[in-house]
């Protein structure tokens, strides 16, 4: 047989790549095709060798899989606590202790700087740090001169804000929608007209100054190849730009072909009110949100997706009835419409999106490459304060015609103020339930959907169904057949901490219940009556508390301590009369003393 018609069955054993070692001069970080994406310099660290190896080594497996932001944001954490070290003379790792860690804790909550740092920002800075310290010291458990003791939260409370966030009433996004709805009406109705005027083979005829109007759409769009010319190609065209100024300029002629910043602005306030989405995902929503309903066929789903750092996206949805002139299905095809011309002059990685405008002027454009794109990030703001602008001064036209119908006025709000909005009208709308709220944001957990909902209409319907249960419990406390509870001696309770004998035997033998249950200040459930003796509980619990915080440690004060003091502080105290604290004061000073604080 010839050997050049046999098969080879060899087996053949390939080496597998040689993995490529990482440069101990620099941290590099790949995409999934290999490309890098990503460097960092270990000697900006500034901290020992030892110290700078292991947490280059632990930020390098840690971050394999995080976003640039999340990385950047940990590098800058992991510099600033090389910068600390430094200044604790920490020569080697065995210098590195719980002391510490402790100091640098203190050094977030007093900077040298004089700075300072929200609670926010403190929790951060250490939340981004303790992940690279618990695998330090889980990989290297000899490496350090002790064992770290990184405590849980050595910021408790953070989130909690003593001012409600603002939120606009049911009334104010009502006046806000039909002024949406009334510059959605005019830019579709001017954006159907330049349709029909582009359309046609020549230049509309006519001396009236909607034919010389029409004239010039006409004209300009063959200029732009589509959209709307630059002022640069304008003036190469032989035009003298201040010639466009008595028909609105540029800005008003592109609103014949395509949406623009002006016009841009009412369908996203429109879109962010009925969808109740966040400002930013709501910017990115794709052309391709329209979903049928899986079961309602007068009914159509609009999904985007919510990216958040460092976890995959959530898809959120919300469906609608698209036979409503106004709907978001019929605002979106809207959009869909007038941002087609602009789609082949977007960046590649921008045509899908749904708010896409022509940039404004070339020297904006210049920087992309591009002449259209989406729109960026920090231009919200100003689109919507030119809105609110531009609405009032045409309502306010309209008043000064009309003083017999006047219109309100949009008030100021911000993108980020319309979810939270949406979310406490529909709180208050349901009597008080949280889950209908949740379903309208999309949340799994009621814990966040509670973050949304403020503003004076829900503490009011929560301070009146406070005072209901509340009444029902006072006369369920104090009822006629209730007795006076047995005295347990000469100590008493810190408020906050167990009841002393909630339950106690009673004359037959038998246990029985206290029969001030909740109406004690050690019982966890209490009720506080407004008046002396409680006042004097409440000032000598606020004063052991204080006394302890200078005898225990900060951080452990800090956790099991610290809400008490604040409540005692914050929710209690004030509530009390004035005119009782002189009173309350001399009692408190007879009453025995507290337990010690461990």
């Amino acid at each position: 047989m010839p050997t050049e018609n046999r098969i080879d069955r060899r087996i053949v054993i390939e080496r597998p790549p040689a993995v490529e070692q990482q440069d101990d001069r620099q941290i590099i970080f790949r995409d999934e095709w290999g490309q890098i994406v990503q460097t960092f310099d270990p000697r900006a660290l500034d901290m020992p060798n030892d110290v700078s190896r292991v947490f280059v080594e632990a930020f390098r497996v840690h971050d394999a899989g995080s976003s640039a932001t999340t990385r950047r944001g940990r590098w800058r954490v992991l510099r600033r606590f090389g910068r600390f070290l430094r200044t604790e003379g920490v020569a080697c790792a065995r210098d590195v202790n719980a002391g510490t860690i402790r100091r640098y804790i203190d050094a977030l909550a007093t900077p040298a700087s004089g700075r300072q740092l929200s609670r926010a920002t403190m929790a951060q800075r250490i939340a981004a740090l303790k992940p690279l310290l618990e695998r330090v010291e889980q990989a290297y458990p000899d490496l350090f001169g002790s064992a770290l003791a990184i405590p849980y939260s050595p910021f408790p409370s953070v989130g909690w804000s003593p001012e409600a966030k603002v939120r606009l009433t049911a009334t104010e996004m009502k006046t806000i929608l039909a002024a949406a709805y009334d510059e959605i009406d005019m830019a579709w109705a001017r954006f159907r007209r330049g349709q029909e005027i582009i359309a046609a083979p020549l230049p509309p005829e006519g001396n009236g100054p909607g034919q010389a109007l029409a004239r010039w759409v006409w004209k300009l769009h063959r200029i732009g190849g589509g959209i709307a010319p630059s002022g640069e190609a304008i003036r190469a065209a032989g035009i003298n730009p201040n010639s466009l100024e008595h028909y609105g300029r540029q800005e008003a002629i592109a609103q014949h072909y395509h949406l623009t910043s002006h016009t841009m602005a009412p369908f996203y306030v429109a879109l962010a009110i009925q969808l109740a989405a966040n400002p930013q995902p709501l910017r990115a929503i794709r052309r391709d949100c329209l979903v049928p309903h899986p079961l309602d066929d007068n009914r159509v789903m609009v999904e985007w997706l919510k990216r958040r750092t460092g976890r995959n996206p959530k898809m959120q949805r919300r469906s609608f009835d698209p036979r409503r002139p106004r709907s978001a299905p019929r605002l979106i095809e809207m959009l869909l419409e007038m941002t087609e011309p602009l789609i082949a002059h977007a960046p590649p990685d921008e045509r899908e999106s749904l708010f896409l405008i022509r940039y404004p002027s070339a020297a904006y454009w210049r920087r992309h490459d591009y002449p259209a794109g989406l729109i960026a990030p920090d231009s919200i703001p100003g689109f919507i304060n030119r809105f609110i602008r531009r609405t009032n001064h045409r309502i306010e036209r309209w008043n000064a015609a009309h003083p017999a119908r006047p219109k309100p006025l949009v008030p100021k709000f911000t993108a980020s103020q319309l979810r939270g909005s949406v979310a406490t009208e529909h709180y208050v709308a349901s009597g008080g339930d949280l889950r209908a709220a949740g379903a309208v944001l999309n949340h799994a957990s009621l814990v966040t959907t509670d973050r949304y909902v403020e503003g004076s209409a829900a503490r009011k319907l929560e301070q009146e169904t406070i005072a209901r249960l509340q009444t029902l419990m006072v006369a369920w406390v104090s009822g006629p057949d209730r007795k006076e509870p047995a005295r347990h001696g000469s100590v008493t309770a810190l408020f906050g901490h167990r009841c002393l004998a909630p339950v106690e035997k009673g004359g037959d033998g038998n246990p029985r219940l206290c029969p001030r249950l909740r109406g004690c200040l050690a019982c966890p459930g209490l009720i506080v009556p407004l008046d002396v003796e409680r006042f004097a509980r409440v000032l000598q619990a606020r004063g052991h508390l204080l006394a302890a915080r200078d005898q225990i440690d900060p951080v452990r004060w800090a956790l099991f301590y610290g809400p008490s003091l604040h409540v005692l502080e914050h929710d209690l105290l004030p509530a009390f009369p004035a005119g009782l604290r002189e009173q309350a004061e001399h009692q408190a000073a007879l009453l025995p003393d507290l337990p010690d604080l461990e």
